[in-house]
């Protein structure tokens, strides 16, 4: 009864449309598990996910849980898990994507999850790294582990906003480094990250992790820029 007096004077909202949830719904409301645009796991290649990459490194897979778009209910979602502090939905999204990443024979190739770092002073502004929670949501739904501790972000590199993918892989290119090998040689490793638009951070970071002796890097973003 309590519960339900509390949820009446300050309902759960969902974190896509942010309407009032019911009592048996946790962090997003059934409309939205069945309405958000999700393009599918492993799609045949090529893809408009994997165009992003051809012919600029060697990667294995590329994943996008969401499609993102300018307006939509998934940048209302990424929004609320990036910048409002909803790391419970962080890993609660992470966890659904996990789910589907589980059902495919696949998900047996990789070995560790790694999350891509903030820049130290951003995430003790935030107190957390929204893709860390999402990394932490697909580990315990796939039980492949994850480390947030192998991959750091050297400096903070200057706004993305405008730029297009030379300029932002120019601008990444040595914004990352690798503080623990010996936990990635002759691995197959997942980066995970919030959003994708043009791969440019995923390709930085990516060049680092193989450079330091990983077999192999798949890229997984929750939502992707079409």
């Amino acid at each position: 009864m309590f519960n339900r007096i509390l949820q009446l004077l300050y309902p759960k909202r969902c974190g896509a449309c942010d309407l009032p949830l019911l009592e048996s719904e946790n962090f997003l409301c059934t409309a939205c598990r069945i309405e958000l645009p999700k393009p599918g796991l492993f799609l045949n290649r090529p893809n408009w996910l994997s165009a992003k990459f051809d012919g600029l490194f060697p990667f294995a897979d590329v994943h996008a849980f969401f499609l993102f778009s300018p307006g939509s209910k998934v940048q209302h979602l990424m929004h609320q898990i990036k910048y409002k502090g909803q790391q419970d939905l962080g890993r609660f999204v992470g966890s659904w994507c996990g789910a589907h990443l589980k059902t495919n024979i696949r998900i047996i190739s990789y070995d560790l999850i790694i999350p891509i770092p903030l820049f130290s002073k951003k995430r003790q502004e935030r107190g957390y790294n929204q893709a860390a929670c999402i990394a932490q949501g697909i580990s315990e739904k796939t039980q492949i582990p994850w480390n947030d501790n192998v991959l750091r972000r050297r400096t903070q590199s200057q706004s993305l906003v405008g730029q297009n993918r030379i300029s932002r892989y120019e601008t990444l290119s040595n914004v990352f480094e690798v503080v623990d090998s010996k936990s990635i040689i002759g691995k197959h490793v997942l980066l995970v990250d919030d959003t994708l638009t043009t791969g440019a951070t995923f390709l930085a970071a990516a060049e680092k992790i193989k450079a330091a002796g990983a077999s192999e890097i798949s890229f997984l973003a929750l939502a992707a820029l079409k």
